[in-house]
């Protein structure tokens, strides 16, 4: 029997995709009981442990650029990407070692906006609203 090259190959990208590829997404999907045990552990002495500090500098977010991009993400998946881009300019302001970050409506719009403050130290998020 006699299989011309491009057959081959077609057959070992198909094997390779199979066998190699397959198994590594679904590796990363999925943790092994052993690997979930671990990662409770991690998470744990993470939330309980004081005596080191978790955050390496004094500011995580420091720019405005940086508010924006770590707020975006979550807000998009929450309110909708097209949602929350229709309210730009966003109003963006550190008060206090806080980001707030809102949206806002053209003149004479009537609706609602989104409000998220952003611990600037460490980011994480302090409030998530959106007003009606």
């Amino acid at each position: 029997m006699h299989f011309d090259r491009d057959y081959l190959y077609l057959v070992m990208k198909y094997l390779f995709t199979c066998l190699i590829v397959f198994p590594l997404f679904s590796a990363a999907q999925q943790l092994t009981k052993t690997q979930l045990a671990e990662a409770r552990a991690i998470i744990k002495s993470a939330l309980t442990d004081r005596t080191h500090k978790q955050v390496l500098v004094d500011t995580v977010i420091k720019e405005k650029e940086t508010a924006i991009a770590v707020a975006e993400p979550i807000l998009f998946k929450i309110y909708g990407k097209d949602n929350i881009l229709s309210e730009k300019p966003y109003r963006v302001n550190l008060v206090d070692g806080y980001w707030i970050l809102g949206g806002s409506l053209p003149e004479g719009y009537k609706g609602g906006t989104f409000l998220i403050i952003l611990s600037a130290k460490d980011g994480r998020v302090i409030k998530l609203i959106h007003t009606k």
